[in-house]
């Protein structure tokens, strides 16, 4: 073995232009196949940081008649779970709110998650310092302690352990820190990032409100039990509460989800495609190095026959022809790893910030482990063909050919050519997905929001519950902020919304309602659409069009003026068609009897991608809550408006922080951010797939054309012209290219399915981004073939029969 190893080192090092291209062929190839299987197994495959995390699940309350299978679940009904299911250990729940940080005077606005003891209980990670919260914490007069994120710790205070026990100022009141936790933990709670929690305490007043449905729930299965055993044992507590509570309920059941698969949602499929698509250019990759090693070899068919001339067995022959091929595989691993190393750092920083788990891509173990098993298959992929020739050689044959000078075999040339069609057929193929996806984002992109996209700033504001709970106090508040950014330098329209487009913040719910004169035969049946509190300008500031009926104005809903609303096309064609909804009637819940004295203009609220819903807007004044977004219509940058936007705050409240500040472009750039990297990484890809073939299909060309120099010279100096020649040679390319073309649109067609979540507005059988594709490769192989072909018809017949 180390004789063949010296011995292939000498070959390699004798050769290094073959050498160079076989390494940076696999390091490319490796280290592309690394970097996706970091990003595959970072969110996908590898297990949450919990105690046994294959137990746990999310628990939704399910509503098939209304098409809500993932809705939040109220505190009555939460609680009815608990005591009644049989199948779970523990059920916690939790909800998203936010603090006002107050340290010394500067105020800044901080992510807080409320979380029933039995939480942070059952997911089996300990607090690094300090402790999570008890089962008697979770009633009423325990609201005030606080756990602390790690991060938070480090950020906010610095990382000092005196912080265990201190009191911290949030909206207003002290809260006392009983515990950190551990760097690694990670709430789940999909995208946000979470720097505290408090205890989320009961109020039996609540058990009265059980359709009000705002918190999550978590639970841990017992020992043993499976999800169907669980959601057999749901369903029936379930049908109880339904029995119980039938104006409410019934309709209502349980959805159970894994919590790992709710944690990485929509992403996984996204993930295996592109897992696929670089796996894709690995055997492409493989394809194109075997071939040229084929070649080679039949430039070292004589050495070896030599060797079986002089005694030496099959074995001995292939572990000579394995232990190159190894060597090969081996400084190509290498040179990936090192790739690998360097995307996945780049990728870990460019993928979307709404990408879960995305902390966790990286060089661990278990990629390491993948990169050194894709380096063995690489290796033997493309050294096991010629490896298997290289133990069987004809050795009067061989030596009789090389005496002559005569190029591959016929069967070498048949085994180079099935090669040629493999790589053609799976760089189509990823040309094909990569085209769709790119016709799906340029369609995405042209959607019409229904609102204007570029000068439109929004700053998030929460209003403290010590300092505005009345809602006398919130209305005065925000009624006199938008009259001073109304007057602000550069501001050309202001209003307030509680659900700004595009954006997860606001307080996004929907409420069932009923139509005068239309009433529902059960409370499954009542229309329901999203709420929406708007003040006066909003529409105005982004842009959304009343299509019928008027705008609000400033008495709508205020104490002696009418209480109205306003609905989109979407909520009037659905509950109105064919009849004008204007001055027509409907009942909310907490809103009240309202009258319709607009229609505007739907817009795309939840993405690009997702349909309008039907949406009521009502005057803030009618129903006063704390958060809202100020949006606004300017010429001026996020930044500057945000500054002019907290100058008017401060004249009212200068302890009130901002949230946040988003443009709304922004906001429609982070909502295509998804699509936009999945495009962008499959085309890289199948660029990268198309070059590897176009490369290969020259160097299976050149090669030819190299070795039948003598055959050209004698064709030419028997009359053939130099078009012919060059004709004859791109002709017989293209003859095994469109075989590779066949097979490529027959693959892509087969495998497209897999695609069809990820088009908007594109069949993954669009014909033209077929018809596209197809003539792209089959131009570049014609480029390919005919750069060698120029040079073969440039054969002096002299000079190539002397040779010969």
């Amino acid at each position: 073995m180390s004789s063949d190893l010296r011995e292939a080192l000498r070959s390699l090092a004798a050769s290094p232009g073959f050498t160079a291209v076989v390494v940076l062929t696999l390091a490319l190839a490796i280290g592309a196949n690394a970097t996706i299987f970091s990003v595959l197994y970072g969110v996908l495959l590898r297990p949450l940081d919990y105690d046994n995390p294959d137990r746990l699940a999310v628990l939704f309350e399910r509503n098939a008649e209304l098409g809500q299978e993932t809705s939040q679940v109220s505190t009555a009904t939460f609680l009815d779970w608990r005591a009644r299911s049989r199948s779970f250990e523990r059920i916690g729940a939790y909800r998203y709110r936010g603090f006002t940080l107050d340290r010394g005077g500067e105020v800044e606005r901080v992510s807080s998650v409320q979380v029933s003891p039995a939480l942070l209980q059952l997911l089996g990670v300990p607090a690094e310092i300090g402790r999570t919260f008890t089962d008697a914490e979770e009633s009423p007069g325990h609201e005030r302690l606080i756990v602390l994120s790690h991060g938070a710790w480090m950020r906010r205070f610095g990382g000092d352990p005196a912080i265990l026990g201190a009191t911290i100022r949030l909206d207003d009141a002290p809260h006392e820190v009983v515990g950190v936790m551990p760097a690694s933990f990670q709430f789940p709670a999909g995208d946000r990032d979470v720097e505290m929690w408090s205890p989320l305490t009961v109020d039996l007043t609540a058990l009265q409100t059980r359709p009000h449905r705002m918190y999550n729930a978590v639970g841990r299965l017992k020992a043993g039990t499976s999800l169907a055993e669980a959601r057999r044992d749901m369903d029936g507590v379930a049908a109880g509460i339904a029995r119980e509570f039938p104006d409410v309920q019934n309709g209502w059941g349980v959805s159970i989800v894994p919590l790992h698969e709710q944690v990485v949602g929509d992403i996984r499929r996204t993930l295996w495609v592109l897992f696929g698509a670089v796996t894709l250019v690995l055997l492409i990759a493989c394809a194109n190095i075997a071939n040229v090693v084929l070649a080679r070899s039949s430039r070292t068919a004589r050495d070896f026959a030599v060797r079986a001339a002089f005694g030496a067995g099959r074995l001995a022959l292939l572990r000579r022809s394995l232990v190159e091929s190894a060597v090969l595989a081996a400084a190509g691993g290498a040179a990936g790893l090192a790739l690998a190393y360097w995307g996945s750092t780049t990728l870990a920083r460019l993928v979307p910030a709404n990408v879960p788990r995305a902390a966790a891509i990286g060089l661990d173990p278990a990629v390491l482990a993948f990169t050194a098993l894709v380096t063995i298959g690489a290796g033997v992929l493309f050294g096991l063909v010629p490896a298997l020739r290289a133990m069987r050689p004809n050795v009067a044959s061989v030596l009789q050919e090389s005496g002559r000078g005569a190029g591959m075999s016929a069967a070498s040339r048949r085994l180079s050519d099935v090669m040629v069609v493999a790589e053609v057929a799976l760089a189509l193929m990823l040309l094909i997905g990569a085209g769709l996806l790119l016709k799906s984002f340029v369609g995405l992109t042209a959607v019409d929001p229904g609102f204007r996209t570029s000068r439109v700033v929004a700053a998030d504001i929460v209003l403290p519950d010590s300092r505005y709970r009345p809602s006398a106090a919130r209305r005065e508040f925000y009624a006199t902020l938008i009259d001073r950014v109304r007057a602000l330098p550069g501001i050309e329209a202001a209003g307030a919304v509680s659900v700004l487009p595009m954006s997860p913040l606001g307080n996004d719910f929907d409420l069932s309602f009923t139509i005068d004169g239309l009433e529902a035969t059960s409370p499954s049946e009542r229309p329901r659409a999203a709420y929406r509190g708007v003040l006066p300008g909003y529409f105005e500031a982004i842009g959304m069009t009343i299509r019928k009926g008027r705008s609000f104005d400033g008495f709508d809903g205020r104490d002696n003026g009418p209480r109205v609303t306003i609905v989109n096309e979407s909520l009037a064609r659905r509950y109105f068609s064919g009849v004008d909804p204007i001055d027509r009637m409907i009942k909310m819940p907490m809103a009240g009897d309202l009258r319709i004295v607009g229609v505007v203009a739907d817009a795309r609220t939840e993405g690009l991608q997702a349909a309008p819903e039907a949406e009521v807007f009502v005057p803030y004044y009618q129903l006063a809550i704390a958060e809202m977004q100020i949006v606004v219509l300017t010429d001026l940058d996020a930044g500057e408006t945000g500054k002019r936007i907290r100058s008017a705050i401060a004249g009212i409240d200068p302890a009130l922080p901002i949230a946040k500040v988003s443009a709304i472009e922004d906001l429609l750039a982070e909502s295509v951010a998804q699509p936009r990297f999945n495009m962008a990484l499959l085309v890289g890809l199948a660029v990268c797939a198309a070059a590897l073939a176009a490369v290969g299909v020259y160097g299976v060309v050149a090669y030819s054309v190299s070795r039948r120099t003598s055959e050209i010279g004698l064709r030419m100096a028997l009359g053939a012209d130099a078009g012919s020649t060059f004709a004859m040679i791109v002709r017989n390319t293209m003859k095994v290219v469109a075989a590779g073309i066949v097979l490529g649109l027959i693959g892509a067609a087969v495998m497209g399915r897999s695609l069809e979540s990820l088009l908007f507005g594109v069949s993954f059988l669009d014909a033209s981004t077929y018809a596209t594709a197809g003539l792209a490769v089959a131009a570049l192989a014609a480029l390919a073939a005919s750069l060698p072909a120029l040079r073969a018809s440039r054969i002096d017949p002299v000079s190539a029969l002397r040779i010969g």
